[in-house]
């Protein structure tokens, strides 16, 4: 009887010891299979311990360095500039025509893209077995989206949090400040020969209302569209914003027909660095803030 007792305790404790290693590796598998969607709605796998990342987006790359991913990007476009140690990092090529042999010989974990501009090159890197990644965004709440998920892909969870929390609370601050206060009328020129500006679906226009204006292109849905001086002169913005690549206020007020405008008469036209407002990374609050104290000077005394 005894014998049959710990013949049973013997093949219980096996049971229990192949349970738990049965228990371990489907942990693991699952570890392993663990994905999350890009902004395409593609399933990808979250990699272990990612130490080869290459950026081809402006934006993404400031935003792969604000987690602290310095020592792990490995190349980036030609465009990206920001921060100063993107700079020294080595070329892939253009924005549109990245060099796509130079990215594959360096067998990188993960490859940032912007979805949409560049979609294509997601299909040619995917030959080489390569884990592509494409991350975009229309307005503030998707880059700090984009900020969890490329924290969880690269496992930077912690930084990603840290930093989606502080922009969390500078939009909290900026939206507590303009509220309640009139929203002027803002003419963002996004190019001048032909005049164009920025739709609904920009980031820009996002920026706008968030730092309480009213864009008066907002008629569309397009990320960037001609607007006739026509109508910009019978809308009559009480504000003109130009981006910091262009003209100068000067320049905008000297035009044929333009002192008709509330904003020149004001002298309200002001310029704003394109890469805080269009490149839907990190500094984007940066924007929003000088943004928001161009529209309502008065709210930022203090």
């Amino acid at each position: 009887m005894r014998k049959k007792i710990v013949a049973l305790a013997v093949v219980l404790v096996m049971f229990c010891l192949a349970a738990g290693c049965i228990s371990q590796e489907q942990k693991a598998q699952q570890q392993e299979k663990a994905t999350i969607k890009d902004s395409l709605g593609r399933e990808i796998i979250i990699p272990e311990n990612p130490t080869k990342i290459v950026s081809l987006s402006p934006a993404l790359t400031e935003l792969l360095f604000a987690l602290g991913l310095d020592q792990q990007i490995i190349g980036v476009s030609e465009y990206c500039d920001y921060p100063e140690q993107a700079k020294s990092k080595e070329k892939m090529g253009g924005f549109e025509n990245p060099n796509i042999e130079l990215v594959a010989s360096k067998e990188p974990d993960l490859v940032f893209v912007s979805a949409g501009v560049q979609e294509d090159i997601i299909q040619k890197l995917g030959e080489f077995g390569i884990t592509v990644v494409a991350l975009d965004a229309d307005t503030i709440e998707q880059v700090i989206t984009n900020i969890r998920l490329a924290g969880i892909l690269t496992g930077k969870e912690k930084e990603a949090e840290q930093l989606t929390d502080h922009m969390k609370a500078k939009m909290k601050e900026i939206a507590e400040k303009v509220q309640g206060l009139a929203k002027p009328k803002v003419f963002f020129e996004v190019w001048d020969d032909p005049l164009m500006s920025a739709g609904t679906s920009s980031f820009i226009h996002n920026v706008i209302e968030a730092a309480g204006g009213i864009n008066i292109a907002a008629d569309s849905n397009e990320r960037y569209y001609t607007f006739s001086v026509e109508r910009l002169l019978e809308e009559n913005p009480d504000i003109y914003i130009i981006n910091s690549h262009s003209h100068t206020p000067q320049d905008i007020m000297r035009r044929n027909g333009y002192q008709a405008l509330k904003a020149v008469q004001n002298n309200k036209v002001y310029v704003i660095d394109d890469n805080l407002i269009s490149r839907p990374g990190p500094r984007v609050i940066e924007g929003l803030e000088q943004m928001a104290k161009m529209l309502h000077p008065e709210a930022f005394n203090d």
